[in-house]
């Protein structure tokens, strides 16, 4: 089957960025041209390492092009959940690229040379996506879709109160790709929150195939952390929420709305604001998922570990 529509992660993986980034290559209806890794759970450099080790434990019959994490550094950062190396101390061995370009310099890259044909699914902090507007303004004009994993509308927050982890990382870029003129599909946590793995759907899993057998060692480890840390009985997994809201749109309640990012607030800085006044004081800049059915997560993550 020809995959139908080309895409392009950018992910710090993390436990649910690599999970997302397994289903991805997993799917029919996708063919992932690239994976670019980037700061923001853990640092540049083991950003690199674990995009390489994920693809490398997965070894896909179709390796993407790797995008090299650009430096950044941040006040915050994902350990706390993902563990030091942001895998849970799983130690898959990664291979230094050798000769690969900056996340950045390879999105635009690929963008100029498949104009309107590619997809993005940003799993991270916005930093790449910026540093990659500026050395092509053209850019929102040659993707043809990006969907971002970040903000909160209603939610409590992740990172702080009212503020999500990715645009708490970078504000200042998140802002930037909002009024860039990309097509926009947000993912906040009010759409993400309810995407839990919980014990009774790894119970079918089979190990035949690369996702099941990458799910059934890595998940457990995030079971107990989630058990431990949070006190529930499965594991979140935010960023696979961004991936069925990009695969699978009619799964999804979509508002149109203007969104933007406060920059520089003392306690809100990373807070997005959503203006749903009865009249709006700017266009909508973004499509909001504002719910995913769960039962198209769970048909998703089941068909692709048991084909």
């Amino acid at each position: 089957m020809n995959k139908s529509r080309k895409l392009i992660v950018i992910g710090d993986p993390g436990l649910d960025g690599a999970v997302a980034l397994a289903m991805a290559l997993a799917s029919s209806n996708l063919e992932v041209v690239a994976a670019l890794a980037t700061a923001g759970n853990i640092g540049h450099e083991q950003a690199t390492k674990n995009m390489q080790a994920v693809l490398g434990r997965l070894d896909p019959a179709r390796w993407p092009r790797l995008g090299i994490a650009p430096l950044a550094s941040y006040e915050l950062d994902g350990k706390a959940w993902h563990g030091s190396n942001g895998l849970h101390g799983l130690d898959w061995p990664s291979a230094t690229p050798l000769n690969a370009p900056t996340s950045d310099r390879l999105l635009v890259e690929l963008a100029r040379k498949h104009p309107g044909e590619l997809s993005l699914l940003n799993l991270g902090p916005c930093t790449v996506l910026a540093q990659a507007l500026d050395r092509e303004p053209a850019l929102p004009e040659l993707l043809s879709l990006v969907v971002l994993a970040g903000g909160a509308w209603r939610d409590s927050g992740n990172s702080q109160p009212g503020v999500e982890f990715h645009f708490h990382c970078d504000p200042d870029s998140a802002r930037k790709v909002l009024h860039s003129g990309f097509r926009l599909r947000l993912v906040p946590l009010d759409a993400s929150r309810p995407m839990v793995i919980s014990p009774a759907m790894m119970t079918d899993w089979g190990t035949s195939t690369q996702l099941g057998g990458f799910l059934a060692e890595l998940m457990p480890h995030g079971l107990r952390h989630a058990q431990s840390s949070l006190g529930i009985e499965g594991v979140p997994v935010e960023d696979v929420a961004a991936l069925v809201a990009l695969e699978f749109p009619e799964a999804c309640t979509l508002r149109p709305m203007a969104v933007d990012i406060e920059t520089k607030g003392e306690i809100s800085r990373g807070m997005s604001i959503f203006d749903t006044r009865r009249q709006p004081g700017s266009k909508p800049n973004a499509e909001v998922v504002l719910h995913i059915d769960p039962e198209w997560f769970q048909k998703t993550l089941a068909s692709r570990v048991n084909p």
